[in-house]
């Protein structure tokens, strides 16, 4: 896979041809401006805390075509996140995670998906299971286990706190999560919590 970088931070491009073999740095998005026309689709990494954020926004709105840009920063933050999103980013995350983590972004990114980050998905569906209907007639399809399992999403657990608290193993809790998400035609618990809260 190559990774198209927009960066000057060097260890940040040797850290990214790690997780995916090579990588393609521009150092300024600046420089790249004026004749920049991305195909569409193409996944674009951008470092954030070095370029023009104002450029950043730009390719993010597709000024210099369709692409997916993943904005990353080396101090990110739940609010920075949802502004990047909210101006049509299709990832946010922290410059140097891990290489598994950079590589599911990637997959989620490059499939169409929103790359939002665990803590910010705790608490969206946190918020959206407040509004998610705990009598909903649709939780009648699961068994009393995969209703529990909802009950724990909609108060924005994560799969580890939910099998701490169902004293049961984190492959068994995804194992409730493929089979719920499943019954009801959904990709993953933030629709699952939107489609209760209808």
């Amino acid at each position: 896979m190559d990774i198209m970088l927009i960066s000057s931070s060097h260890s940040l491009q040797a850290h990214l041809q790690v997780a995916f073999g090579e990588c393609t740095q521009h150092p300024s998005l600046w420089d790249l401006a004026a004749s920049l026309r991305l195909p569409d689709g193409r996944v674009v990494w951008v470092d954030v805390d070095n370029q023009d954020e104002d450029l950043v926004q730009r390719l993010c709105r597709g000024d210099f075509g369709k692409a997916r840009v993943v904005v990353m920063s080396s101090v990110p933050s739940d609010e920075a996140a949802v502004r990047w999103l909210g101006v049509g980013a299709s990832g946010y995350v922290h410059a140097f995670a891990i290489a598994e983590t950079l590589r599911q972004v990637a997959g989620a990114v490059s499939a169409g998906g929103v790359w939002i980050g665990v803590h910010l998905m705790q608490q969206l569906c946190a918020r959206f299971g407040q509004v998610a209907k705990s009598d909903s007639p649709l939780l009648q399809q699961l068994t009393e286990r995969e209703r529990e399992v909802v009950d724990h999403l909609r108060n924005g657990k994560s799969n580890k706190q939910i099998a701490r608290d169902m004293d049961i193993s984190e492959r068994t809790v995804k194992a409730h999560l493929t089979a719920i998400f499943g019954k009801f035609g959904v990709p993953d618990r933030v629709q699952l919590l939107l489609k209760l809260a209808v």
